[in-house]
């Protein structure tokens, strides 16, 4: 059974590509508060560094690929490198792109 849900968490995660230099964190409240200082850039800057120090958040370099699902809670969310570092980070799901599959073979 467990291998079965295995599956099922790995097909739904899909690869996306960080449209913009961003940060993902593992909490909703912490992305949340980070998201809303956002435009004050030094603020943020301070903030992001602050949690980043404390273990709490990542930042995630713009053109970086990642796994990713969207967050059932927040659909504003997207949990990143869950295949990579479990549970992986939620990050703001407009930060990011799909990035097409190589279909070449």
């Amino acid at each position: 059974m467990h291998l079965i849900l295995g599956i099922v968490v790995v097909a739904s995660a899909l690869v996306y590509e960080a449209k913009v230099t961003t940060f993902g964190c593992n909490s909703l409240s912490v992305l949340s508060e980070l998201k809303r200082i956002r435009t004050d850039k030094e603020a943020f800057n301070k903030a992001l560094f602050q949690q980043m120090v404390f273990g709490e958040c990542i930042a995630i370099p713009q053109g970086q690929v990642v796994d990713g699902a969207p967050v059932d809670k927040d659909a504003s969310a997207l949990r990143v490198g869950a295949q990579v570092t479990p549970p992986g980070f939620m990050a703001p799901v407009d930060d990011f792109q799909l990035k097409p599959t190589d279909t070449k073979q």
